[in-house]
Parts: structure tokens; C-alpha cells; sequence
């Protein structure tokens, strides 16, 4: 069966394969003009209208193409441009359009992009927060220089 949306992309492509048939036909006669031969359609039409055709299809397909994914891609950057109510004491993400007082409507950080997005995140501790969980028992100790070679 098919789907509007086949329809459609099969529409597209019927379309640019007759434009791009018309098209460079025109363009041929308006170069054998140009070029002082009398342009009379004769057995190479049929491979003018093939070539003009492919071409064209192909170029509608691809556009076709393109505009799906900018689609895609203006959703994606649709999601993460708005502003983001957050806790400012466990960090957790109030899902849109809910209510703040409900407890349901709050969400992990990491579980609200990971959610939204492709990322996915690793855990660690930063220096600042490993010298409050550990105290004076973890100091950072940089690295010594490594002499270049000459």
C-alpha cells in the first residue's frame, strides 16, 4: 500500500525527472541555435531526455532529502534552545509544560538529555568536589613536564 508520504516523495521525483528533461533539451536547442545549426529533434532526444531526467530526479531526491533533514535538525535545536527550569540544588530538570509543585515532573539531568538527545554521559568527581568529600586527605599533585626531544 501506499502511504501519502510515498506518494509524495514519488511525486517529487516523477516531477524532477521531467524537469530536468525539459530542461536540458531547452538547454540543447538553445545551444545548437547559438552555435548556428538548425535544431531539429532527431534519435539523440531520447538520450537527452533520459540523461536530463536521471539528473533531474536524482537532484529532486536529494533535495527532497535535505529538506527532511533540516527538518529534523531545526526539531533537535528546537529542543535544546529553550530555557530549562533547574534546581538549583539537585540539578534535576522540570519536564515542559507540567506542574512545578508535582514531583513526577522533575528529571534527572543526565535522564532529560540523554532523553532528548544522542549524548550519553560518564560520571567522575571534578578536583573541587573530591577536596570536600575527601578533605585534606586528596591534594592535586600536577603532573612533572615532560622535556621535549630534541
Amino acid at each position: 500500500m501506499i502511504t501519502p508520504e510515498i506518494f509524495h516523495k514519488i511525486k517529487i521525483i516523477v516531477i524532477g525527472f521531467l524537469f530536468g528533461a525539459i530542461l536540458l533539451i531547452v538547454l540543447s536547442v538553445i545551444q545548437k541555435i547559438i552555435a548556428g545549426y538548425t535544431p531539429l529533434l532527431h534519435k539523440h532526444c531520447i538520450i537527452l531526455v533520459l540523461f536530463g531526467g536521471v539528473s533531474g530526479s536524482l537532484i529532486t531526491h536529494y533535495l527532497f532529502k535535505i529538506k527532511t533533514l533540516n527538518k529534523a535538525l531545526q526539531q533537535r535545536v528546537k529542543t535544546l534552545e529553550s530555557i530549562l527550569p533547574i534546581c538549583s540544588y539537585c540539578k534535576k530538570i522540570r519536564k515542559p509544560k507540567t506542574d512545578s509543585k508535582d514531583p513526577n515532573s522533575w528529571q534527572h539531568l543526565e535522564s532529560y538529555i540523554t532523553d532528548r538527545t544522542a549524548s550519553q554521559f560518564s560520571h567522575g568527581i571534578c578536583p573541587d568536589c573530591m577536596k570536600i568529600i575527601h578533605g585534606k586527605k586528596y591534594s592535586i599533585k600536577p603532573k612533572p613536564a615532560k622535556p621535549e626531544p630534541n
